[in-house]
């Protein structure tokens, strides 16, 4: 078994030996675009709805991200091969794209730049085990989401907001955070969407809150176990409140100064939507 693996313009690499050059546009400005994903059972799980949240950011980010599916699901397939995980054991793929090296010092975006999509296009595999430990959160008082605004709707390599509220959390003694958007509605974590379980039903933040819906959320939805809805930031004792992402399934525990007395198996939960 290997803990990491990498790949980068059809060659295997260790992870830390993948170079990315200084004016890449990804490096430089945060100019790119990722998605994790779950390997249980040596299987790339979700792939498909990854792949497709994927190529919708790069649309909606006006990135010429145009994948051949086919293509990256044998490299990913390859690539679980590679890390040679026993079936009980997990771990990740991450996918990254980049909109490619930068002509100049401007922000501006070459519009005859047409690179092959491999070339800003590198995937990190790892060993992992997921995390089903519970958490206490606070919520940020110094950053909100913009509910209105297109990069919410992407997974951007920029995580200069939730670097900045979970330093907020930490600060204050508290594992993580919660953010509000500009009209303090609940949207999210600082890495995971949220699940609320109130009067036996399970909620989510609406996805006009300027949350990122994620694919575990998707798929609960789907399968009709929540709703999505406008949800404010008043928790009571008796709810259950989970924070949810592709790796990982916790309960919180604490908001603030509000204790949260039910107990939820989130390892249960989580397992159940990867069925």
């Amino acid at each position: 078994m290997k803990l990491s693996i990498g790949w980068h313009k059809d060659k295997w690499l260790d992870i830390e030996n993948i170079s990315i050059s200084a004016n890449d546009r990804g490096l430089k400005f945060g100019d790119g675009i990722f998605e994790t994903i779950l390997i249980k059972n040596n299987n790339a799980v979700l792939i498909d709805e990854h792949l497709q949240r994927l190529e919708n950011s790069s649309t909606v980010l006006n990135m010429s991200l145009n994948i051949n599916k086919s293509h990256l699901k044998e490299i990913i397939n390859l690539g679980i091969t590679k890390l040679s995980l026993k079936n009980d054991q997990y771990g990740s793929i991450r996918i990254n794209f980049s909109r490619g090296l930068n002509k100049d010092r401007s922000i501006r975006i070459n519009k005859d730049q047409k690179e092959y999509y491999q070339s800003n296009l590198w995937i990190e595999f790892y060993f992992i085990k997921p995390n089903f430990s519970p958490i206490s959160t606070f919520i940020s008082q110094t950053e909100k989401r913009n509910q209105y605004s297109l990069i919410n709707q992407c997974k951007t390599f920029s995580y200069n907001q939730s670097i900045q509220v979970l330093i907020e959390a930490n600060n204050r003694l508290f594992d993580d955070c919660l953010m509000l958007n500009t009209a303090n509605e609940l949207c999210c974590g600082s890495t995971f969407n949220i699940l609320l379980k109130r009067n036996n039903k399970w909620l989510t933040p609406r996805k006009e809150s300027g949350c990122l819906q994620g694919i575990m959320v998707k798929k609960a939805i789907k399968l009709q176990i929540i709703e999505e809805e406008l949800i404010l930031p008043k928790f009571y004792n008796d709810d259950v409140l989970i924070a949810i992402n592709s790796l990982s399934c916790r309960q919180i525990n604490r908001v603030n100064d509000i204790d949260f007395i039910t107990t939820f198996d989130p390892k249960y939960f989580w397992e159940l939507l990867y069925k």
